[in-house]
């Protein structure tokens, strides 16, 4: 009888907590259940967690269309389907499908560059220099499997284009040679249209086929690595760096920084043959049915009316794969992809849904041109006129400052996300109106430029782009809670339109960076 009343004591008393706890729920406001599905979920050790098994070396740096990268695509699906995230992919699944032919890289790629030295005044024998992974070359991401060896010829920027007066390829045989070509184009104005006459000559498979087409044997790009490029069978590439280049230079009664400097001021080439050779030696294997896989789950939206109008949160989650090692890309961009994650679970599973319908999409191919990004806007999977922001995010997890980019048309974007960082999380933050539209190089761009409004949302403050050192060691976890956090009270407030600030500006100047202001809000 005693241990039936304790028992029955015991279960009032829990009753008596639930109850409690549940009239702390009703009582709670909004803002007091997103904080606390916020504190509950978004923390720096699981989102930081994120990072670190998106980089782990069993997916293989994530190349697009590569079984690492499908691996990477059943980590991120497994969290969609364990928080109940509808799909929101073809055929009422999470995935959308596009052809993606893709190269791997195996080990026993290599570069050399060969040096002259006359013997007794008369014979010339060449003396090879082997440089060092990612210190002196990286493999091409698109290369062919081959190996050449043949003069070095310095051909500018690699560009051919009678329309704007200008070719590196004028009165220079490069016929059965390698090519030494420099990355982006001569041109250094800031004028969009300038800019936008310019921009396909900007391109890795412009470079390279044009290259090809003046009969070069292979090709040294001086560049940082990756897979954006196209597949030419028997056109052996690779990246290289300062180290290679100035090496080639020496000898030549030419400096590279020197010869840069007169090309930007006069506008005009200035190849030649630099008396040196390479050989170049490629391991790779060419899968022309490879596929890419954009990853889309959605929060519906609580409101009748608002939940058929979408924000979309996106973020890549390819990077370079082997070349022929390793390059984590932890920065770039699972770092973007935590905070994704983060602010999908924190919805989730908050008590409180967001009034318009959220969308999670991990984008494929950005790293191959766009790919994923650009196939989605021609390939919509829900109506664009229905999607009132797409929140881009690029590289969110080394600096010490936020920052954003949008078009100059949408600037209630940038005010929203201001907002954010202001009430939350008082970090500093720069804003900018994008120049991307006219060369576009982050899949915000292409959103942008394909009318969606849209804004991507960044962290300055160094880091490592296409580099091994961008690995989970590179991480700044304050930077990247912060940014997972200023994601999602943007998300927040977009999906629920709060509004109630003012903006007051003032110009600041930062190095490198383009229409800086810093931003104030006060109540209005």
């Amino acid at each position: 009888m005693k241990k039936g009343l304790l028992l029955l004591s015991a279960i009032l008393a829990l009753g008596s907590l639930s109850s409690s706890a549940q009239r702390r729920t009703a009582t709670m406001t909004d803002e007091e259940m997103y904080l606390d599905a916020m504190h509950r979920n978004i923390t720096t050790e699981k989102i930081f967690g994120y990072v670190k098994q998106l980089s782990d070396p069993a997916l293989e740096g994530r190349l697009a269309g590569s079984p690492g990268m499908a691996k990477a695509v059943d980590i991120v699906k497994g969290y969609f389907k364990e928080w109940k995230l509808i799909p929101r992919g073809e055929n009422g699944s999470y995935i959308q499908l596009f052809p993606h032919p893709c190269v791997e890289i195996q080990p026993g790629s290599t570069m050399d560059i060969l040096f002259p030295v006359t013997q007794d005044k008369k014979k010339t024998v060449w003396i090879s220099k082997t440089y060092p992974w990612a210190d002196g070359w990286f493999a091409g991401g698109m290369t062919s499997n081959g190996e050449v060896t043949a003069d070095v010829v310095y051909a500018g920027f690699g560009v051919t284009a009678p329309e704007l007066g200008y070719d590196d390829y004028k009165d220079i045989d490069v016929k059965g040679k390698i090519v030494l070509v420099e990355g982006e184009t001569p041109n250094i104005s800031r004028n969009p249209d300038s800019l936008a006459m310019w921009y396909k000559h900007t391109l890795h498979q412009t470079k390279l086929n044009n290259a090809a087409a003046h009969g070069a044997a292979g090709l040294l790009y001086k560049w940082v690595p990756g897979p954006n490029a196209p597949y030419n069978p028997g056109f052996v590439y690779c990246h290289v760096t300062d180290t290679v280049v100035n090496d080639i230079f020496r000898g030549t009664g030419k400096t590279y920084k020197e010869t840069i400097r007169q090309i930007y001021k006069t506008q005009k080439p200035a190849s030649f043959h630099t008396g040196k050779r390479a050989h170049i030696k490629m391991n790779a294997t060419y899968n022309p049915n490879a596929t890419g896989k954009n990853i889309l789950g959605m929060i519906k939206g609580s409101d009748p009316i608002l939940c058929n109008e979408y924000v979309i949160i996106s973020a890549h989650l390819d990077h370079l794969g082997m070349i022929p090692f390793l390059i984590e890309g932890a920065n770039d961009n699972n770092s973007s992809s935590a905070a994704m994650l983060g602010v999908a679970e924190a919805l989730a599973k908050s008590k409180i849904k967001p009034k318009r319908s959220i969308i999670f999409m991990s984008v494929d191919g950005e790293e191959a041109g766009l790919t994923g990004s650009t196939y989605y806007t021609n390939h919509s999977l829900v109506p664009q006129n229905k999607v009132v922001a797409i929140l881009n995010l690029e590289q969110v997890g080394v600096g010490e400052m936020l920052g954003a980019n949008y078009h100059y048309k949408y600037p209630e974007l940038a005010e929203l996300s201001e907002k954010a960082n202001d009430r939350y999380v008082h970090r500093r933050l720069f804003t900018s109106e994008t120049h991307f539209l006219t060369r576009p190089r982050t899949d915000g761009a292409v959103f942008m430029k394909a009318g969606y409004p849209c804004i991507d949302l960044w962290a300055l403050g160094g880091g490592y782009y296409h580099h091994p050192k961008d690995n989970t060691q590179s991480i700044n976890p304050d930077i990247l809670r912060a940014a997972t956090e200023w994601l999602y009270w943007t998300t927040i407030f977009y999906s629920r339109q709060v509004t109630g600030y003012k903006k007051s500006r003032r110009v600041i100047a930062l190095p490198g960076f383009l229409y800086l202001t810093d931003v104030v809000y006060v109540l209005s």
